[in-house]
This record gives structure tokens, sequence and C-alpha cells, in this order.
């Protein structure tokens, strides 16, 4: 399936191979480069062609309507990644000592077994 959407000045873009749309800070005019895959240049294009790009590919801005981040919504949409970590952490605190020392010593045992298996000078784990 060939996605495309035509701008107005009649640039057609195949939206399959879109990579990303990058303001331009220099320009005055609040200019955007196109990046398409396979293309070796970006292609320029206004405000008002870079907002019809962004809602045919159904982008929401990450600013607010004057333009600044909101720390508050970037801490409520990062919500169910914070609760994953909790979770992980949690689970990894609930390890035993007992736990922690086999693992210790499954991790000596297999250091020791690769360095036999290799000569003094390729040796990884002892500086023998």
């Amino acid at each position: 399936m060939n996605t495309t959407i035509e701008l107005s000045n009649g640039k057609i873009i195949n939206l399959n191979r879109f990579v990303a749309l990058i303001p331009d800070e220099k320009s005055e005019n609040q200019e955007y480069h196109l990046i398409l895959e396979g293309y070796e240049k970006a292609i320029i294009l206004d405000s008002q062609e870079a907002a019809l790009l962004k809602e045919h590919l159904k982008v929401k801005s990450k600013q607010n309507s004057n333009g600044i981040w909101d720390r508050e919504e970037q801490i409520r949409k990062n919500q169910p990644a914070i609760e994953l970590l909790k979770k992980r952490i949690a689970k990894n605190k609930l390890m035993s000592e007992e736990e922690s020392r086999q693992r210790a010593e499954f991790l000596a045992d297999f250091q020791q077994k690769v360095d036999e298996q290799r000569i003094s000078e390729r040796k990884l784990y002892s500086s023998q």
C-alpha cells in the first residue's frame, strides 16, 4: 500500500518513506526539513505544509499552545513506565541473601572455567 499526500504547492510525498520532520531553527520563516528514506536531500516545507503533514500523520505537538514543555503532562504520560520500573525494582529487592550469594558463586565459577580454557595472555577475568 502506498500512502501519499499532496501538499498545497503540488508536492506529492510518499509517507512510507517518512523518516523525520525537523524544524529549521535558523530560518525566520518557520521552515521545516522533511527527511525521506532514500532521498539524499531534505525537502524544505513551510509551516502550513508541515502542519498538514503532521495532521495527516496524526502527530500532536509535545509543546502546549504557548510553546513551552509541560512537565506535569510529561510525568502523567510516563506513569505506565514508572509503574513498571517500580515493579522491577521491588522484584529485585526480594532476592534473598542466599540467592545473591549463589549468583555470585556461579559467576566466579563461570569466570574460572572461562579462564582455564584460555592461554595466560588471553585470560579475561584473572590477571595471571
